[in-house]
């Protein structure tokens, strides 16, 4: 497959435990909000990061420019 459509203000679900104490966890059902990507020499896009909205987070504070609901996810590689 190797492509997946991404919609802002689509429902999103985080596939890893992020930050446990925060509560950002595999389940974890979010809103998609901004999403950062890089071009690639054919004028390719490839996700490079993204910002989730989440209604259940627990003091997650660490990022200024974030609403303390919102959660940054980068890119990340897994073998299956």
């Amino acid at each position: 497959l190797g492509r997946l459509p991404l919609v802002i203000g689509m429902p999103v679900v985080i596939g890893s435990n992020y930050d446990v104490q925060a509560g950002v966890v595999n389940g974890t059902v979010g809103i998609l909000r901004h999403i950062r990507y890089r071009l690639d020499d054919e004028g390719s896009r490839h996700l490079v990061s993204c910002v989730v909205e989440c209604d259940n987070l627990k003091g997650f504070d660490y990022l200024p420019h974030l609403a303390s609901n919102e959660v940054a996810v980068v890119e990340d590689t897994v073998s299956m």
